[in-house]
């Protein structure tokens, strides 16, 4: 999951917007600000989920140009474009009004976060641009980004050649995995604190 999922889970869980995005960025946990680390840990427990459901594996193992090790990176990516696209199938609010609510959450933690989540945030209230995760255009340019920051960015070029095929390849999985991610995410236990999110019992 990207930028939008964890931001939207952030809003079903009620827990912290920026600690929801803080898997993303290199941060060292303060107990001191247990908001942001139990969204935190929320974030490291939905990419692990993510991970290993089997609508993530039958993605990562289609034949395509890309290395298959690298398919999960754009998968995170590809996942957000479907989730704007049918943000109607999830919550009644526009997507606009979340996207605003969202930004509005984040410049309140904006002095606790690391310095990459905190310019990332200033171009948020610059021009939120959020919703351009569900264009093609968007997509390719969240692509570009990561390929740029990342040594090994070279090996996203064959998946960003083929977008349009992927983001077809994406739909059916993104419509299976993420109602189980927010199944997952609600049968969830904050109540003992940032150490002990588990499953509520049954």
């Amino acid at each position: 999951m990207n930028y939008i999922a964890h931001l939207h889970i952030a809003k079903v869980t009620d827990t912290s917007y920026a600690g929801n995005l803080l898997g993303d960025f290199p941060w060292l946990p303060n107990n001191e600000q247990q908001d942001l680390v139990t969204g935190w840990r929320l974030h490291q427990a939905v990419d692990t989920f993510v991970d290993a459901h089997p609508q993530s594996l039958a993605f990562k193992s289609l034949p395509r140009e890309g290395r298959r090790r690298f398919a999960g990176i754009v998968q995170d990516v590809v996942m957000d474009y479907w989730l704007v696209r049918s943000w109607g199938h999830f919550e009644q609010v526009s997507f606009e009004r979340f996207a605003d609510t969202a930004v509005s959450a984040l410049r309140e933690d904006k002095e606790n976060c690391p310095q990459r989540l905190q310019a990332m945030i200033s171009s948020l209230e610059q021009r939120n641009w959020l919703s351009d995760l569900g264009t093609q255009q968007g997509v390719e340019r969240a692509l570009r980004s990561i390929q740029r920051r990342w040594t090994l960015g070279h090996y996203l070029e064959p998946f960003i050649q083929e977008l349009p095929l992927l983001l077809e390849q994406s739909r059916k999985p993104f419509e299976i995995l993420y109602p189980d991610v927010l199944d997952y995410v609600q049968a969830m236990d904050f109540s003992e604190g940032v150490d002990h999110i588990k499953e509520r019992p049954q």
